[in-house]
């Protein structure tokens, strides 16, 4: 029995590292896209408020795109994880009913 358990332990395992790492490494591909679209944004309205190219009127109107953005970017991100968690759930579900022996 000890051995039947370490199995399931080591296919629990098994089944998670590959959903994770598979949807880890397309998030952090994303991920990194965005964080370097909203530094390049943020470098942007820093060196005009600097020059004096975007005045306070302007200047709300920029952070407010740049909130819009990083709002975007977590909004997104919160998808991605639920649907790597769902894949997990359905994965582990079917292997855990096909080791008691029931087909769903």
């Amino acid at each position: 029995m000890a051995e039947n358990v370490a199995t399931i332990i080591n296919e629990i395992k098994s089944i998670a590292s590959g959903i994770l790492q598979e949807d880890i490494s397309e998030v952090r591909g994303f991920s990194e896209r965005q964080v370097e679209a909203i530094a390049i944004q943020t470098e942007i309205i820093q060196q005009g408020i600097a020059k004096g190219d975007i005045d306070e009127d302007l200047r709300e109107f920029f952070l407010d795109g740049l909130e819009a953005m990083t709002r975007n970017f977590i909004n997104t991100l919160k998808g991605i994880l639920i649907v790597t968690l769902e894949k997990l759930w359905n994965a582990l579900i079917n292997f855990l009913y096909k080791a008691v022996g029931v087909v769903i």
